[in-house]
């Protein structure tokens, strides 16, 4: 009785410092179960118990109130028929209306996840009345103690001592289990007392308790019992949990520590930063085995629940009886029944009729006859995308199949139709098995399709393997056939094939025909291959009929470009122009590398002046990076070095672009800047290099070391004339005469030199002879040096 009366006093004492809490509860109907959702707030213990028909959310404050004022406002009363909650601080209750399933988990942002599934046949879990201790932790605390406070156990007892009475489990109710500093070990101490002084009578007394607990359970007992009875079920709790303490704190799962601060608890559930776990290790002990917590779900359970399940999407099981006309027939007969209502399952089979026969906007149109609230939105979605597919029309980045190409099921497939890409994690085994499924006509509409994509994405093993499914099917007209063999052939570096693929596709002027246009123009860019005269005004033909489409901005670029091919350089400027006012700068850029690429390369030097100057100065940074090194080459040869010097200042700067180095150096020297012509062709090698480095030490006066280069690219006349500059001549006068004819320049001044000195030591009468001599000798070397300079500037 005492105990008894200190627990409830405890109790109403720990009510009195709660502070309300509103918990609002979010639910969503699913393919299979139904969710309910609701924010468990930090410091509160949880627990969700079953018994048959009935779930109870239990949380551990006096105070919590649920808000499921808007639960019904997205799903049916069919698995969850009633949600409500008796008072502040009741446990949740939620009414089942089948014999369904409640499993639940807990997120890290600290959401309590509730799903009801759909029964299997087994039998309803019931709750039990021997789990007196559940584990869970307290919120919002960073150690590894567990601070137990008296008033914890004082409520434990009560309710374990209640949840007996009435068959429930108090285990749902959340104790939580803060262990203290002396107050714990006091416990302890006092529980190995006990156990001595009355080991036989507490034995006798806990089996008894426990065998009354069961019948309890069981029988349903009503709540007025005996106060003898009452007391001695609290007392029995209380051995059971101070046994267990015990237990936990052999086995080091506990640690006592009388002067822990209760602010530095580790929460092994809470939203904190969390311990690292070894891969490949699970450790179980005897309490997770006596509290029955549940383990976590498996890494590839969690993926699997994000896939979405074959039933929903399996197209090739949607087949009826009878042909196609019979059943279409029969279908929209029985879509108004009684009354003009329209009738769910009609519409539902009609919608799936039409998507396995391959009309995906008449099952869209189908579909729409049914209001939202009469139809799951997933199951809603997943039709509408199946439909946009199978019409091949573009799906948003966002849809129903996004990130499910790695799913080992059927969705796989319909995830890559609909990103229009393969991905890197994509399950190939997946998208082929679903492929293989799907009937004739449906392989024959989607193979080509699928095909692409696979070589697209660098498999051409798997993209041949697709075709060969459908000539299986035996159908001689297989629309996109076509372009899933270029494809193909473009994979394998066959361009002749690629382009009698396009040409073959454009030619049977089918839908696809625009598409296989625009490929074969870029194909011929690319190629540099020949186009027809007239494919510049078919392109136009087909650009006015989709004038107002994403093609017709593709045509419009394409058009530009053939016109360039052919040497209409003119209506292909004026076209190029209208781009900018038309589709917007994207569309100038994208059509600008082709266009200017044809007009540099075949243009006449007038028609390349007349666009090329204008394109120079309006570029921007990024059509300039692409076409700078080509046209500035041209610009430099005809002469205009400013033009080709403001294309290339709007290029990137790139060290290892040794030719857009070269022209730089090449600018520089022509505006006499020889220090800067050196600066960028450091580090750059071969002929071309050293003439221009020979060229710009000239400039500076240093014909010495400008011979030296020449000499190095194989200029052995330009370095003889170095030589003879800088008054090597004997250096000049090494060089082969045929190789170098200036190094005879050298030859006759370095006679000059020696014909024009004075004799020394000669009598009067002979110096006099001397030097009439010397004077003849130089001047035959005179003349034949001048000689030998005409000859050269003549050259």
């Amino acid at each position: 009785m005492i105990s008894r009366a200190i627990a409830l006093a405890v109790v109403g004492l720990a009510a009195g410092f709660a502070e309300a809490q509103t918990i609002v509860t979010r639910s969503g109907e699913h393919d299979g179960f139904t969710r309910l959702v609701m924010r468990v707030p930090d410091q509160v213990n949880w627990s969700v118990t079953q018994d048959g028909r009935m779930a109870t959310v239990n949380l551990g404050s006096d105070s919590a109130v649920f808000d499921t004022t808007s639960v019904f406002e997205l799903i049916p009363r069919t698995r969850v028929q009633d949600v409500r909650q008796a008072g502040p601080g009741q446990p949740l209750r939620i009414d089942l209306g089948c014999d369904c399933i409640v499993e639940h988990f807990q997120q890290a942002d600290g959401f309590l996840v509730v799903d009801v599934r759909d029964g299997n046949g087994e039998p309803l879990p019931f709750s039990s009345a021997h789990n007196p201790l559940p584990l869970v932790f307290p919120q919002g605390t960073s150690a590894f103690r567990f601070p137990l406070q008296r008033s914890d156990i004082a409520r434990s007892q009560v309710e374990t001592a209640l949840g007996n009475a009435l068959g429930t489990s108090s285990a749902g109710q959340g104790v939580s289990l803060p262990l203290s500093s002396g107050f714990a070990a006091q416990v302890v101490r006092q529980a190995e007392d006990a156990e001595k002084a009355e080991k036989e009578r507490a034995a006798a007394e806990v089996e008894r308790l426990a065998k009354e607990s069961k019948e309890a359970a069981d029988a349903a007992i009503s709540i007025d019992l005996a106060e003898e009875q009452r007391a001695a079920l609290v007392n029995g709790t209380e051995a059971r949990l101070l046994q267990q303490i015990g237990r936990a704190n052999e086995q080091g799962l506990i640690q006592l520590e009388g002067d822990a601060d209760p602010a530095q608890v580790l929460d092994p559930l809470g939203n904190g930063e969390r311990l690292e776990g070894l891969p490949n290790v699970a450790v179980t002990s005897a309490v997770d085995r006596e509290t029955g917590l549940l383990a976590m779900r498996r890494k590839q359970d969690r993926e699997d629940s994000l896939c979405i399940r074959n039933s929903r999407v399996a197209l090739h099981k949607w087949e009826g009886e009878g042909s196609f006309d019979k059943q279409i027939g029969e279908l929209r007969n029985r879509l108004l029944g009684e009354f003009d209502e329209i009738d769910k399952d009609a519409v539902l089979d009609l919608t799936r009729t039409y998507l396995y026969f391959g009309f995906g906007a008449e099952a869209l149109s189908t579909l729409r006859m049914l209001p939202d609230g009469k139809i799951k939105p997933e199951m809603r979605e997943t039709m509408v995308a199946i439909g946009r597919i199978l019409d091949g029309a573009p799906m948003p980045v966002n849809n129903v199949f996004s990130g499910q190409q790695s799913c080992d099921s059927d969705v796989a497939f319909w995830a890559a139709l609909a990103a229009g890409s393969i991905k890197k994690n994509a399950n190939t085994d997946a998208i082929q098995q679903f492929f293989a499924k799907l009937p004739a006509h449906l392989r024959v509409h989607l193979g080509p399709r699928m095909s692409t994509l696979f070589a697209d994405a660098g498999n051409p093993h798997v993209a041949k393997v697709t075709l060969r499914s459908v000539d299986r099917t035996g159908v001689e007209e297989v629309p996109d056939i076509n372009l899933a063999e270029a494809a193909i052939a473009d994979l394998e570096g066959k361009p002749e094939e690629v382009a009698e693929f396009l040409t073959e596709e454009v030619a049977e002027r089918t839908k696809n025909a625009p598409v296989a246009l625009i490929e074969l123009i870029d194909l011929s860019v690319k190629e540099r291959r020949a186009l027809s005269p007239d494919v510049p005004d078919l392109t136009a033909s087909y650009e006015l009929e989709s004038r107002e489409t994403e093609l017709g901005r593709d045509l419009r670029r394409a058009e530009v470009a053939a016109l360039a091919l052919v040497g209409r350089f003119d209506e292909a400027f004026d076209q190029f122009e209208a781009l900018n006012e038309r589709d917007g700068a994207g569309a100038r850029k994208a059509a600008s590398g082709a266009f200017f690429t044809l007009l540099t390369e075949n243009a006449d030097d007038v028609t390349f002046l007349k666009y090329g100057l204008v394109f120079a100065h309006e570029a921007t940074l990024s059509e300039a990076s692409e076409l700078a090194d080509i046209m500035s080459r041209r610009l430099l040869d005809l002469g205009f070095h400013q033009e080709a010097d403001v294309l290339l200042s709007k290029a990137p700067l790139d060290e290892e672009n040794a030719d857009r180095r070269m022209m730089n150096a090449e600018i520089a020297l022509e505006r006499e800047e020889p220090q800067q012509a050196l600066v960028e062709l450091m580090g750059l090698e071969g002929k071309q290099a050293d003439r221009m480095r020979a060229e710009a030490l000239w400039l500076n006066r240093e014909y010495e070391r400008a011979g030296e280069y020449l000499l190095e690219s194989d200029d052995q006349n330009g370095a003889a004339r170095g030589f003879w500059y800088s008054a090597d001549l004997e250096a000049a006068e090494q060089l082969d005469r045929e190789a170098a004819p200036f190094g005879e320049v050298a030859e006759l001044t370095l006679g000059i030199d020696e014909a024009t000195q004075a004799p020394e030591g000669l009598p009067p009468l002979a110096e006099a002879r001397a030097l009439v001599d010397s004077s003849v000798s130089a001047r035959t070397d005179i003349e034949r040096l001048l000689g030998q300079v005409t000859r050269s500037e003549e050259e």
